[in-house]
């Protein structure tokens, strides 16, 4: 895993490579490499974290045997030998490292742009070609590995992340469509970010630079949708799903288990860690290393399951429990990490296990994809629950189900919310973004006076809507193709970055996937079990009263911590005084939104917690002076 930076630029020079560079230390503490070319102005820059070949030959930039290529890498190509075996029977080289550097870039000078169909895992790339004198920059199929860019029309720059960008001689403006966006979402969905100029490469796209011109159109070279009915057209029995699902999980496993460093896993004791952890065990002689974190609050506390769950694994279980205490430290350094705007208050645990993992690996193995592919989010079942309200009762219904709702409890109050809109064709949208506690649009055209109608996913989920699958089929495509990329892949790609941690993904082998996204909806949700197949398969290795339980997730408790240890947080950045002074935010409107939430409507806790942490963003990344 490491850090990777570049540019095309006639304005820039060998410093701001340096300077970006040097931003991304923390994502490869190992070795520091550039490549330079004063003539055409051109840069590239790289962070190592030593993995597989820990030996200086195998550094980068990295060049191909014919000199044609040069290159900076972030990630892991895992099927390299395989790569490397075709590449010595068709090409007869000699490899001088034992890595998957080398092999990626010359199967590039070999295959060309074909190459990245043979990779399997995670991967951002930048690949400088001498003789056609243009650069290329490509991401993994999922996502796992972020990659930003900016470009105007003189200067073209990349990064794996923002900060280091921000490191260049321009003006940095805020995009207020993506903080439109934030405010719905909880994050910034792709292809922008919260900086104009500053763009995302897409999962599975490519983008090819020519130095005369900097026009850029991205190519997509991978599509999940394109996936779904090309395996499984034959109906099987349960138990040969759970074999296939099963067989595909270890395959993935047995990949992405290869290291030159010390490797462990992340165990909250939920199923997808639990089956990752399990399963890992089961490939091995030895116990592994499995990391947990746990907090004061029992409400947010699950590292009793982790605890028993290793005892059943025999793993080597290492523990840290956080202290309210310790929230007012991490969250008020949180954005030092996360140079976007992100509200999900699970970074803080994220954070933590990372940090816990580190003195004892330097890979860990993590859970991410489970409830996306086998469809364990509550916001599956409300899906159904309002289409078919409104399939029997129209809008009518819908809106007394609300104002029923909206008289009841804290609960009830917030899931009120939920029937509070008004187009059909965005009812996913909504929905997606009340179950994650964020604002309507409705709402955030009052907080920043303005007309909001989300646009950036409309159109995606669209044409998702429009195929021929389930209701939850489609939620769940949207998931792998938006949430998961743009939200818990970014948020553990920092957290893990953050303690130069590499982590690791077995559910999205993109093989896995294909398998899982193309099996029946009965086994993924049965008489109303969610996850069904994935627990089925883990019951074969944990106690069943281990597995079968209510779904915790990885939450934080950030909504107590606003009413005790962080309670300054909001008397810092939401005051009337501060938000005058910044004229970004409606001030009636967001003081109304703080009372409420004193006043006991604990559901506003998280758009309290969004308003606060982009007001930490802004502060250190565009106006030092906000609070002074």
């Amino acid at each position: 895993m490491c850090g990777i930076t570049g540019f095309i630029s006639p304005n820039y020079q060998r410093s701001d490579l340096e300077k970006m560079t040097t931003a991304l230390k923390h994502r490869g503490p190992d070795a520091e490499g550039f490549f330079w070319n004063a003539q055409r102005q051109i840069g590239l820059g790289h962070r190592r974290l030593s993995i597989i070949d820990l030996s200086d030959a195998a550094n980068q930039p990295f060049y191909s045997q014919d000199g044609r290529y040069v290159m900076v890498f972030n990630g892991e190509v895992y099927n390299f030998q395989d790569i490397k075996n075709d590449l010595q029977k068709e090409k007869k080289i000699e490899f001088k490292t034992n890595g998957d550097t080398e092999v990626i870039i010359e199967a590039f000078a070999h295959w060309g742009l074909n190459a990245v169909h043979r990779f399997n895992g995670m991967f951002a790339i930048a690949l400088w070609d001498h003789k056609k004198e243009e650069l290329l920059l490509m991401r993994d199929r999922i996502g796992i590995k972020p990659l930003y860019y900016y470009s105007d029309e003189t200067n073209f720059a990349f990064a794996s992340e923002l900060k280091a960008l921000l490191k260049l001689p321009f003006q940095a403006e805020i995009n207020m469509e993506a903080l439109k966006d934030y405010l719905f979402l909880e994050y910034v969905p792709a292809p922008n970010s919260i900086i104009k100029g500053i763009k995302k490469l897409e999962k599975g796209h490519y983008l090819k630079v020519d130095p005369q011109t900097l026009s850029l159109e991205p190519q997509t070279y991978y599509s999940l949708g394109d996936q779904l009915g090309t395996k499984n057209k034959t109906i099987k029995k349960e138990e040969e799903y759970a074999e296939e699902f099963k067989s595909e999980l270890e395959q993935s496993l047995k990949r992405r288990s290869i290291s030159d460093v010390p490797i462990g896993a992340f165990l909250s004791g939920g199923t997808d860690s639990s089956l990752i952890a399990a399963t890992f065990q089961h490939l091995f002689d030895q116990p592994v290393n499995t990391f947990t974190v746990g907090f004061e609050v029992p409400d947010f506390d699950e590292s009793d399951y982790a605890r028993q769950v290793a005892d059943h694994i025999k793993s080597r279980h290492f523990f840290s429990r956080i202290k309210d205490s310790d929230s007012i430290s991490m969250a008020t350094h949180i954005v030092d990490h996360y140079d976007e705007p992100f509200a999900a208050p699970s970074t803080l645990p994220s954070l933590m296990v990372c940090k816990r993992a580190k003195p004892f690996v330097t890979v860990a193995l993590g859970g991410d994809g489970g409830d996306e592919l086998f469809m364990g989010y509550g916001h599956y079942n409300w899906m159904n629950r309002i289409q078919k309200i409104r399939q029997y009762g129209g809008g009518g219904l819908q809106k007394l189900a609300g104002f029923v709702l909206s008289n009841g409890n804290n609960w009830h109050k917030r899931a009120a919310r939920v029937f509070n809109y008004t187009d059909p064709e965005s009812m996913w949208l909504h929905i997606w973004s009340q179950e994650q506690y964020m604002f309507t649009q409705k709402e955030i055209g009052q907080l920043l006076d303005t007309n909001y109608q989300h646009e950036t996913l409309l159109p995606s989920w669209s044409k998702i809507n429009e195929m021929p699958i389930s209701a939850e089929e489609k939620v769940s495509l949207f998931d792998l193709k938006h949430y998961l990329p743009d939200n818990l892949l970014y948020k553990m790609d920092i957290a893990s970055m953050a303690s130069a941690l590499e982590v690791r993904v077995p559910l999205l082998d993109h093989q896995l996937i294909e398998s899982a996204i193309n099996m029946p909806l009965e086994v993924k949700i049965k008489d109303g079990a969610q996850k069904y197949l994935m627990k089925k398969v883990l019951a074969k290795n944990i106690p069943e009263e281990l597995v079968y339980r209510k779904k915790w997730g990885f939450p934080a408790p950030v909504g107590e911590w606003l009413k005790s240890e962080l309670h300054f947080l909001i008397e810092k950045y939401l005051s009337p005084k501060v938000l005058k002074n910044q004229s970004l935010f409606n001030n009636k409107t967001t003081q109304k939104l703080v009372n409420d939430f004193k006043s006991g409507l604990q559901f506003h806790y998280k758009r309290v917690w969004a308003l606060i942490v982009f007001q930490m963003w802004y502060e250190k990344y565009m106006d030092n002076d906000l609070c002074r």
